[in-house]
């Protein structure tokens, strides 16, 4: 599958933490805001995503032997997105919508370049980069954009659902139109 499922792109970075820097990154993450405060929601075309850091991978081998732990030489931070569309221009919309977001999480790792300089900003993450071996995009084929208009419909016509249950049919049919459209739009060929 790789990284690429419909129209939706998964980018996974990895980058190196300063280890002197890791009390601050934690702190810069633990007070992101979520939901639609979040730094990638002003994005606008992340479907998914979040950060985390990495001390050490862990091995659980089925069915027993204990777990192996394997320190990192430094610690990494992990990076995944779930996106529409092909990655660049991604890239410039993070630059241009949350650069210091960007810097200020990104600022704690290795070589950052900074946002200031966008080739070198996306240079940087996608030498960081690697492949994603397998990722789920509940809509594939479908924009933020679009999801959100499905699930903004969804409510509506609930809402209205309920609003509706004690009308007559031609009461139903007119209030129905006023909220979702003409009768030609709502017309069946």
């Amino acid at each position: 599958m790789g990284n690429v499922a419909g129209q939706a792109y998964a980018l996974s970075v990895l980058t190196p933490v300063h280890p002197d820097r890791i009390d601050a990154l934690r702190a810069t993450l633990a007070g992101l805001p979520e939901g639609d405060g979040s730094p990638l929601a002003r994005v606008g075309r992340t479907h998914f995503a979040r950060w985390v850091i990495l001390d050490e991978l862990r091995y659980d081998p089925l069915p027993a032997p204990p777990p192996r732990r394997d320190p990192f030489s430094v610690p990494y931070l992990l990076f995944t997105s779930n996106l529409d569309g092909p990655l660049e221009p991604y890239l410039a919309l993070i630059c241009e919508r949350i650069p210091e977001d960007a810097d200020r999480i990104w600022g704690h790792c290795v070589g950052y370049p900074g946002t200031a300089d966008r080739a070198a900003f996306a240079a940087y993450l996608r030498h960081n980069q690697f492949d994603t071996g397998f990722f789920v995009c509940a809509y594939p084929e479908r924009t933020v954009g679009e999801v959100r208009a499905a699930l903004d419909a969804r409510e509506r016509l609930a809402t209205f659902a309920v609003s509706a249950q004690a009308m007559d049919p031609l009461e139903l049919q007119a209030a129905f139109l006023a909220q979702f459209g003409t009768r030609e739009r709502a017309a069946v060929p």
